[in-house]
């Protein structure tokens, strides 16, 4: 009977470490030889998806299944959403850049990784593709195998990169001959990981996720702590204090479904399994009110830039991730509000959202659900609804990064009868001779940026009153960051002022004439600040300004308002320079 065993456990090491390696020869080829000979970047980008993701699939399901069961879960799990990508990547005349738009691959990614526990579940009567018990242990089991099995096919590697080093101290370069022969790297590391797989397949009563879901746990009184902070900061703060320069939508969502990983781990399977002690069962009660407020955040967040600048793919993925977001929210702030069996909601929850997650995936990747063409054509709405002004209509985004159809939406305002259908022509005819967005915007006709700096005159407020700035002020500034300027004024303050306003004071003595210090609003809750510097009497050029520590942060529109209430005062500042050979030192404090 031993000897039956051991001869099983070597099977089952022969079969999986020949699964890898054969992965290893297929990415082999889809690197390096297919691209040569195959002309169709479209047809490649199906095959390396379909077998990339068959091949992970396929490693990550043997163990729970046969190998035979895990083919199928396999093929179920990577094949379909292989021909969705494919689908999709229509909406680009080039691959590379369906690519590179982003999403696309990353729905890909989240429809097999999501699915596969469904379907492995799905393939035991005693259990079901509704088992949470099921769904909750070889999901958390996938991730444990697979950092496991990583870890030491990168000790593999370490131990071969020494090894080189070794031999090569006596003259001997034998492995370095053997990895020049092409797909061997490849079929190695393959050949190791599956190894790896079927080792920690072998040892899962050790190699198990018991360990990080008990650790996880420990985190949730403190994550309830800082959330805790946040809520009762917010209303004093703002969200532009508390996040300054980083993404307040993007730290939420993370925020949030770092809550919802602890809370799932603190549920484990089942009752049986879950946490005990009170202050983690507490702590996991109040995250769960406290997410639809981080989830809501998040999404308003988000909503200011749309209403801002309009939709992009990006925000499209940012709401759709926030939704997503919510949905897990909301089922668990009701399922602790109703108190009774609110374990066993949560659990059930998690499996509405995780096959949510996998049908909002899928649509993403169909016409249905198309980011670019919803993008295209609420730009294309928003100048014709006279919310965007000619010179400030990003074609650029809408001809070159939106593939299919931004190029429709270019045809559309080519066709479009407009009062200045000459000047969309002559912007439309530079995009098609532009290689870069830089030279796009650089090489503006002249006459659209002395009619964009002729506007900012008229619309910029100057302090203190009677002054005025110097006729060619914004001669050193370039066309770009005079369109940021104007964009600023189309902000309104708080008070109701324009988002710009600019400042006139000698705030440097050793230069002639005064400097210009240029407030303007970035986003609804930040602004920037420049300064014009005077040269040669009469001509500007921008400079940097610093700003001591922390008060960088401080850039509210808010500031805007106190500089027309006339709250502030030109000094000297309060610190000691050091002058050493014409330089001068300072400290930040």
């Amino acid at each position: 009977m031993a000897e039956s065993a051991g001869a099983q456990i070597l099977r089952d090491r022969a079969v999986l470490a020949i699964i890898g390696a054969l992965a290893g020869v297929a990415a082999w080829l889809l690197i390096e030889v297919l691209p040569d000979r195959l002309d169709d970047d479209r047809l490649i980008l199906l095959i390396a998806a379909a077998t990339g993701g068959f091949f992970s699939a396929f490693l990550a399901a043997t163990g729970p299944l046969s190998f035979a069961r895990a083919a199928l879960a396999a093929a179920l799990s990577a094949l379909p959403a292989a021909g969705l990508l494919y689908w999709a990547s229509f909406r680009f005349a080039v691959v590379e850049d369906f690519i590179e738009a982003g999403p696309p691959p990353v729905a890909f990614i989240i429809i097999v990784s999501i699915g596969l526990p469904f379907l492995i579940a799905a393939q035991r009567p005693d259990e079901g593709w509704r088992h949470y018990p099921a769904l909750f242990t070889e999901a958390w089991n996938i991730v444990v195998r697979y950092c496991a099995a990583w870890i030491f096919t990168g000790l593999f590697w370490g131990v071969v990169a020494l090894s080189h080093a070794l031999l090569g101290l006596v003259g001997l370069d034998i492995i370095e001959q053997l990895l020049d022969i092409e797909p061997v790297p490849y079929v190695l590391t393959g050949l190791v990981l599956g190894l790896a797989m079927a080792v920690v397949v072998e040892l899962s009563d050790y190699v198990s996720p018991f360990l990080i879901l008990r650790l996880l746990r420990l985190l949730l009184p403190v994550v309830l702590l800082v959330t805790a902070v946040f809520l009762l900061a917010l209303p004093v703060q703002g969200l532009s204090d508390l996040f300054g320069g980083i993404s307040a939508a993007a730290t939420l969502m993370a925020m949030a479904l770092g809550i919802a990983t602890l809370i799932t781990s603190a549920l484990d399977r089942t009752d049986d399994y879950a946490a005990e002690h009170p202050v983690t069962l507490i702590s996991t009660q109040l995250l769960a009110l406290a997410m639809p407020v981080l989830a809501l955040l998040a999404i308003y967040a988000i909503w200011l830039r749309v209403a801002d600048y309009g939709w992009t793919p990006h925000r499209i993925a940012a709401v759709t991730a926030g939704v997503i977001v919510l949905g897990y929210a909301v089922f668990y702030a009701l399922a602790v509000a109703l108190r009774r069996n609110w374990k066993a909601r949560i659990r059930g929850a998690n499996i509405v959202m995780a096959l949510a997650a996998v049908a909002v995936s899928a649509l993403w990747l169909t016409p249905l659900l198309n980011p670019q063409r919803i993008s295209a054509e609420n730009q294309l709405a928003r100048f014709e609804a006279g919310k965007v002004a000619v010179d400030k209509l990003d074609l650029w985004f809408l001809g070159k990064e939106l593939g299919v159809a931004g190029e429709q939406a270019i045809a559309r305002l080519r066709a479009l009868d407009h009062p200045e259908s000459e000047r969309i022509a002559a912007r439309i005819d530079q995009l098609d001779r532009a290689r870069s967005r830089y030279g796009f915007e650089r090489d503006a006709p002249t006459v659209d940026r002395d009619a964009m700096v002729a506007e900012l005159f008229d619309r910029l407020p100057v302090l203190p009153g009677g002054a005025a700035l110097a006729a060619r002020a914004f001669d050193g500034v370039s066309t770009n960051q005079v369109k940021s300027f104007l964009k600023g004024c189309d902000k309104p303050t708080p008070g109701g002022h324009p988002g710009c306003v600019a400042l006139v004071a000698d705030f440097v003595p050793d230069t002639k004439g005064d400097e210009v210090m240029l407030f303007y609003a970035i986003y609804t809750d930040r602004i920037g600040l420049n300064v014009l510097w005077p040269e040669g009497g009469n001509s500007g050029a921008m400079k940097p300004i610093f700003l001591q520590g922390h008060q960088a942060k401080a850039l509210r529109p808010e500031l805007i308002d106190t500089l027309h209430a006339g709250d502030f005062k030109l000094a000297p500042p309060n610190i000691t320079a050091l002058s050493l050979e014409g330089a001068q030192i300072i400290v930040d404090p």
